[in-house]
């Protein structure tokens, strides 16, 4: 039996159903490596922990006050404390097990919380995957915890034209979606999956034809309105039309990449000078 997914046909294999079936869909590609995070999970043992510590800094507080009225001897010496009563030791001992445990939560907790959310295509055929399967009893689904989903891929998230695209291709099965296509034999691997670097190929032509729309644009706009001599453009109008198109420039790297804020704000700069100089010797051309 098969089933087409967002990106790839899985084929269920002879074997163990449930887990073992499950474990080797997500072993098969790499971007299927989507599990929960336990966020709630994670903040009440932070919340835990950090109340026991709080709890435990109250005791040796009180002690150590106690202390500094009745054997103000016993906070100037270790030894003496430690052969009198010991009680102190006791509490740091188990300040420093709590402390530590705290503490691997804490780095635990960061870690989970650098990881990316999955890409849409790759979470919607993993939960295709669950629909159509339905390897374990649905208590134990964990991917319907849609808010609580991390994937292990390192790497960016989608863009708008990544998920459009990926939209693209489950919809469109025609000859060009099976050339993005690796030619997986799907009787042995069971998985035919959209090869990501031909994706990734493709995407790239598409934004360096964007771009190359962006500059050529509005430079033939330029260059035909000097030339035109029916046309006076005034300077607020070139002015206008420059805030226009570095707009559309801004917009275009907003939605089309995952150029970060300063980024974004360099590569603009950059395409505004472009076309302030064009605009500059625009009379010597």
């Amino acid at each position: 039996m098969e089933y087409v997914l967002a990106n790839c046909s899985y084929t269920v294999t002879e074997g163990p159903f449930g887990y073992p079936n499950l474990a080797n869909f997500l072993s098969s590609e790499e971007n299927f490596m989507i599990y929960r995070k336990f966020g709630y999970l994670q903040a009440r043992l932070l919340l835990f922990k950090q109340d026991q510590l709080r709890w435990l800094e109250w005791n040796l507080e009180n002690m150590d006050s106690a202390h500094e009225k009745k054997s103000p001897d016993l906070l100037t010496s270790r030894e003496r404390d430690d052969a009198r009563s010991g009680k102190r030791k006791v509490l740091l001992d188990k300040i420093m097990q709590t402390f530590l445990e705290y503490t691997k939560i804490v780095k635990a907790a960061r870690e989970f919380a650098s990881f990316n959310k999955p890409p849409k295509h790759d979470f919607f055929s993993v939960e295709s995957y669950f629909d159509s399967i339905r390897p374990v009893c649905k208590s134990e689904a964990y991917i319907y915890w849609k808010d609580d989903i991390i994937t292990l891929k390192p790497g960016r998230e989608d863009t708008w034209l990544d998920t459009k695209l990926w939209a693209g291709l489950r919809l469109f099965a025609g000859r060009f979606a099976k050339e993005l296509a690796l030619k997986t034999d799907t009787k042995t691997t069971g998985v035919t999956i959209y090869s990501r670097s031909r994706v990734a190929k493709f995407l790239a032509l598409i934004n360096t034809l964007i771009i190359l729309a962006l500059l050529i644009i509005p430079v033939s706009i330029f260059l035909k309105i000097s030339r035109s001599p029916q046309s006076e453009l005034s300077a607020g109008g070139i002015i206008a039309l420059l805030a226009v198109f570095t707009l559309v420039f801004t917009c275009a790297l907003a939605v089309f990449t995952q150029a970060k804020r300063h980024e974004r704000l360099a590569s603009t700069a950059a395409y505004c000078a472009v076309l302030v100089v064009f605009l500059a010797n625009i009379n010597k051309i």
